[in-house]
């Protein structure tokens, strides 16, 4: 018999809220998508809730939606979020070991990471990650695990991830009124890049570029954590914006002519102007939309732009030195006509756009880069799940408490 798990996830995004029901076998380490569901994100500006009532019901329709599909209630879910407000510090901590024989153990680690989290905070932020990137025992640096070694002072470096304190309420007490229990909160980059990277690259060092609605996520890793997590508040719906009101037509319209251009793009090679039903544009007039201007006039400046946002943020990271294996580009955005021509033209870096990888199930439109983060965010939490000493902390458990330390004792003793 087969031993699977149900995982539950909802991914916050600026243009879509999706509620995924996975389920894990863990024997093959194989997931089974089993509900999938995509609403438009009513309540919320760049991921955050302008309009509480509207918000619960977007996610509302979404979680029903899922539970229609799936046969059963979802009570419980792993959240994935993303917003401007998201920010990252670098922390260092500093502790002597505390056993007369010099050995370290978990509570050296909880207190060297409490140490690296005693830092001044910016007004209404709070920590949602603490990611021990690396340890030193007595100067000998980039030890990964020190339990076990002997020594008299260990240091960590640590990547703190922090979000606004009442954005967080906020949405706790949106998913709380429609009785939703968090599992855990992840800030997107990181689910994201459980689904986006090689193990190589995050080692070697790499710049995970996810453009959203109207967000874009950069989040830079190097010897195989992360360095560099930011949020800009641009994204593809700046573009369709533009071909709004280049082409006059409405957003509704100007979003299924930026998805359709691309497939134009390749097979009529700007010879023809196009009729509007190729766009699945019903109008009584006979106008016809010309690809060069459309994508050379209107969709091209924009990307450039964003992509010079983009550059410009990885250059103000101060790691821009430290990412040999280049761009990876995902999310809806890097969907977009000539994204990955206009990319390498203003990045001067080795540039892949990435796919979620490959699970079964009910898969046919999530395959593809918009629903990278969320695939991610399933896979993040089967890791979490099965690792609990994993580094990446939720917020709503204080590891630093007595329970946390408890619960790291006990867990190398478990069967």
């Amino acid at each position: 018999m087969q031993h699977s798990k149900i995982i539950n996830v909802i991914d916050i995004g600026t243009s879509k809220i999706t509620t995924l029901v996975g389920q894990y076998f863990e024997d093959e380490d194989k997931f089974n998508i089993v509900a999938v569901s995509s609403i438009p994100s009513l309540g919320f500006r760049k991921g955050q809730i302008i309009n509480l009532e509207q918000a619960s019901h977007t996610i509302t329709q979404s979680i029903e939606s899922a539970e229609r599909m799936a046969g059963f209630q979802i009570n419980s879910a792993h959240i994935s979020i993303s917003a401007p407000h998201i920010e990252s510090i670098n922390s260092h901590g500093v502790v002597a070991i505390s056993n007369p024989n010099g050995e370290i153990d978990l509570n050296d680690i909880n207190r060297v990471t409490e140490a690296a989290k005693a830092i001044s905070l910016p007004t209404g932020k709070e920590i949602i990650h603490i990611i021990q990137r690396k340890f030193t025992v007595d100067g000998q640096e980039g030890v990964i695990d020190p339990v076990g070694m002997n020594g008299i002072r260990l240091e960590v470096e640590a990547h703190l991830v922090l979000a606004s304190s009442p954005a967080l309420k906020n949405l706790k007490k949106c998913l709380e009124d429609i009785g939703i229990k968090i599992e855990s909160l992840t800030y997107a980059g990181l689910s994201t890049a459980t689904a986006a990277l090689t193990d190589t690259e995050k080692e070697l060092g790499v710049a995970l570029v996810d453009i959203g609605g109207s967000i874009t996520n950069i989040t830079i890793f190097s010897e195989g954590s992360p360095v560099f997590s930011s949020v800009i508040p641009v994204g593809a719906n700046n573009v369709t914006n533009d071909i709004a009101i280049g082409l006059r037509f409405s957003i509704e319209d100007a979003e299924k002519i930026k998805l359709k251009l691309t497939k134009l793009a390749e097979t009529k090679k700007f010879e023809d102007e196009v009729e509007l039903s190729h766009f699945d544009i019903h109008s009584d007039d006979k106008k016809k939309i010309s690809l060069q201007m459309a994508i050379n006039g209107i969709i091209k400046p924009r990307l450039e732009e964003i992509f010079s946002l983009i550059y410009s943020q990885i250059e103000t990271s101060g790691f821009s030195q430290t990412i040999p294996a280049g761009i990876v580009l995902t999310g809806g955005g890097a969907m977009t006509v000539n994204a990955k021509e206009i990319c390498n033209k203003i990045i001067p870096l080795p540039l892949r756009i990435a796919d979620p990888p490959k699970v079964g199930g009910v898969v046919d439109d999530i395959i593809n880069p918009a629903y990278t983060s969320t695939i991610g965010l399933l896979i993040h939490n089967k890791n979490t799940k099965k690792n609990s000493g994993s580094n990446i902390k939720a917020p709503k458990v204080s590891m630093g408490g007595f329970i946390g330390k408890l619960k790291k004792i006990l867990e190398p003793l478990l069967p």
